[in-house]
C-alpha cells in the first residue's frame, strides 16, 4: 500500500504542472493592433528617435499583453493600447545587470487610470504599488518584470493609449 502512494505522488505532481502558452509574433501585438518599439540610446548620432522591433509575445489570459524587451536596448519606448478595462501589460526585461531602473507612463489622455502596478525582482519578490513614474534600485542580476495595469483605488479612464519609457 504504501508502495503504490509512493509511486502516485510523482504522478499526480506532473500531471498538476501548467504549461506555458506564450505566442511569439514579431511586430503586431493581436491584442489590440498597436506597434512595439525601442528607442536606440540617447547617445546616439543620429537626430531624429530611431525604433528598433521588440521581441513580443502575446497572451490573451484575462486581457494581458506581454512584452520582452533585451536590457541592451534600454532605454527603450512600448505604445500599448487597453481596450479592455482588465487589461494590464507585463514587460519583461532578462538578464538586467544596471543597479537602478526607470520607467515613465505617458497617456494620451491625462485622465486615463494607469500606473505601475508591481515590479517583480529577479530574487522572485514583488513591490509595489507604484505611480506613473517608477525609479527602483535593483540589488541583483536577473529577469525584472515591469506590471502595468489600472489602479484600483482611483478614479478615470480604463481605456486608452499610453506609451512607457523605460531606461
Amino acid at each position: 500500500m504504501k508502495k503504490s502512494v509512493l509511486l502516485m505522488i510523482p504522478l499526480l505532481l506532473a500531471s498538476c504542472t501548467k504549461q506555458n502558452t506564450e505566442v511569439k509574433i514579431t511586430d503586431k501585438d493581436s491584442l489590440s493592433g498597436e506597434t512595439h518599439s525601442a528607442v536606440k540610446p540617447k547617445d546616439s548620432v543620429a537626430s531624429s528617435e530611431n525604433r528598433d522591433s521588440l521581441k513580443v509575445s502575446a497572451t490573451n489570459k484575462m486581457g494581458e499583453a506581454v512584452k520582452i524587451i533585451d536590457a541592451e536596448k534600454l532605454p527603450s519606448t512600448i505604445d500599448q493600447t487597453f481596450d479592455d478595462k482588465i487589461q494590464k501589460l507585463i514587460i519583461r526585461i532578462p538578464n538586467y545587470s544596471k543597479s537602478k531602473l526607470h520607467g515613465v507612463i505617458t497617456p494620451k489622455n491625462n485622465n486615463m487610470n494607469v500606473r505601475f502596478n508591481q515590479i517583480k525582482l529577479s530574487d522572485g519578490t514583488y513591490d509595489g504599488p507604484f505611480g506613473r513614474d517608477i525609479s527602483y534600485d535593483i540589488k541583483g542580476k536577473g529577469e525584472i518584470w515591469l506590471i502595468i495595469g489600472k489602479d484600483l483605488m482611483a478614479e478615470g479612464e480604463n481605456t486608452g493609449q499610453f506609451s512607457v519609457t523605460i531606461d
